[in-house]
């Protein structure tokens, strides 16, 4: 399941209905006041009291959410509240809650003007600067599908890179950026740099996606050979995926010594598959998936060894296909190629490329996705929030110490604190930089970055995260070595934030 689909989820399970009248304010977005953010610019640092809590107090309702034209007018309503009208950083976040509701509505310039507002809202030097992390990023992003909604990928492209560089350690947002610049085959520098950060902090296969969908076979092949020597026991379906891109990359030797290696453990999976429970249905699906993969690979590998027609009779059958577009349609259209009408008949490579990129356009845009906009962009959070994380940290708090993995070859760290995602990433990140110095090392390499979703007032968060890495002196650390992050950096980028206020003076 992906990590929308879990967030949706949640939401359905947690939806509850509202038990008195609430007011606009919670009819807009689902919550009430806030405190204002106070500031000893002496000490860097923001704080918190209770003066500025203008308007009465209520209780958050995100049940109570109106949509449509009836949350716009909710929203224009709730800025005339003394809670807005005395608070610009609520005010900000309900004029980005209206400018998603006019994204709703297909209203896209007035969405791109109320995100622009929210963005232009006054504030002091030091509440801007954290406002910039997280607030003012989401109203650059909501305009960024705004735009691709207009049909301006180009701009789109451009306002999701700056984005994702408001927090340039965290994940969501330059996930999210990513998924914008891979609806276009193309990979140019700004999303090569966007890739390249994110395999540092999130190895997964979506730097191998974009590779494959720009054809370059090659480029993909070394990305998921270094993906798959991260993996402590890589699943059958990385496997297959990585055969199938070696093949492409004309690796044949390669390709058939990784199906080699995974033909076992798809027969092993399947004779899983027979039973009804839920185990057995996620087995089941993981062999099909596999199982198509391994199909690709071998028909290309037969494509390169010359063998025309035992390609063509690896894809004869099959009149769909749902392994992942980019690879589908390169297999089948070289095959084609070389083939003629007679392989794969009925299946048209440049179509299955199309539907791929209309089914992910539709997911960035379509109606679907509005209650993800209204759930998962970053809110105001509490610059509080990471000073606890610095706490947890110190030497003698019981959370977020290093622990021995993978039998002592990498280090562990965890965190059960509720936070933005990207505030627990950088909590982690700056944990495993700590750790790493205490140890004499001045570089660690992320394997395993973990989070546990959900939803709160800041946005997407987390309420369980964890992450594996290595350091020069583990065995591990130099096959990952190009993937290094420097303790310098992080530190210089983020300890300050992540650290436990110093008393003020007297």
């Amino acid at each position: 399941m992906t990590l929308r689909a879990c967030v949706v989820a949640a939401m359905m399970l947690a939806a509850a209905p509202a038990l008195a009248d609430p007011s606009a304010l919670i009819k807009c977005d689902g919550y009430g006041r806030r405190q204002t953010p106070g500031e000893q610019v002496g000490r860097g640092i923001l704080i918190l009291g209770t003066l500025g809590l203008f308007g009465s107090a209520e209780k958050d309702m995100p049940s109570a959410r109106l949509t449509g034209d009836a949350a716009i007018a909710a929203c224009t309503e709730a800025l005339t509240d003394q809670r807005t009208t005395g608070n610009p950083v609520r005010r900000a976040e309900v004029l980005m809650m209206r400018g998603v509701r006019q994204f709703e509505m297909g209203r896209f310039e007035e969405a791109i003007a109320d995100a622009r507002a929210a963005r232009s809202i006054e504030l002091t030097p030091l509440v801007r600067a954290h406002f910039d992390r997280n607030v003012g990023p989401a109203t650059v992003m909501l305009e960024a599908f705004a735009r691709l909604s207009q049909n301006n990928q180009a701009e789109a492209e451009r306002l999701a890179f700056q984005a994702a560089n408001a927090r340039p350690n965290g994940t969501f947002l330059a996930e999210e950026a990513l998924r914008i610049m891979a609806l276009t085959p193309e990979v140019p520098a700004d999303e090569r740099q966007l890739l390249d950060r994110l395999s540092r902090l999130l190895p997964n296969v979506r730097q191998s996606q974009h590779l494959e969908g720009a054809g370059e076979w090659p480029a993909a092949a070394a990305t998921m050979q270094q993906l798959v020597s991260i993996a402590s026991k890589p699943g059958v379906v990385l496997l297959a995926r990585q055969a199938a891109v070696q093949a492409l990359a004309g690796d044949t030797a390669g390709a058939e010594a990784t199906l080699a290696r995974v033909g076992q453990d798809i027969d092993e999976l399947a004779a899983k598959a027979g039973g009804t429970d839920q185990a057995a249905q996620t087995a089941a699906q993981q062999v099909a998936r596999a199982d198509e993969l391994v199909q690709l690979a071998k028909a290309q590998i037969a494509l390169n060894k010359g063998d025309v027609e035992a390609a063509k009779g690896f894809l004869a059958g099959r009149p769909r296909w749902l392994s992942p577009a980019s690879l589908t349609a390169a297999v089948i259209a070289n095959v084609q190629a070389k083939g003629g009408a007679g392989a794969a008949p009925g299946v048209d490579p440049a179509k299955i490329r199309a539907d791929a990129t209309k089914v992910a356009r539709d997911g960035l845009t379509g109606k679907g996705v509005l209650n993800l906009l209204v759930t998962l962009l970053p809110r105001w959070e509490d610059p509080d929030v990471a000073q606890d994380f610095g706490k947890d940290m110190l030497p003698t708090a019981k959370t977020m110490q290093p622990k021995p993995a993978r039998d002592g070859a990498a280090t562990l760290i965890s965190t059960a604190r509720l936070a933005a995602l990207d505030t627990s990433t950088e909590a982690l990140l700056v944990a495993a930089a700590r750790a790493s110095a205490a140890k004499g090392q001045d570089r660690f390499a992320i394997m395993l970055n973990l989070i546990l979703p959900t939803t709160a007032r800041p946005g997407l968060s987390t309420r369980l995260g964890i992450m594996e890495y290595v350091t020069p002196a583990d065995p591990l650390f130099a096959a990952q070595a190009n993937r290094a992050l420097k303790v310098a950096d992080i530190e210089a980028a983020l300890g300050g934030q992540y650290r436990v206020p110093e008393p003020a003076k007297r």
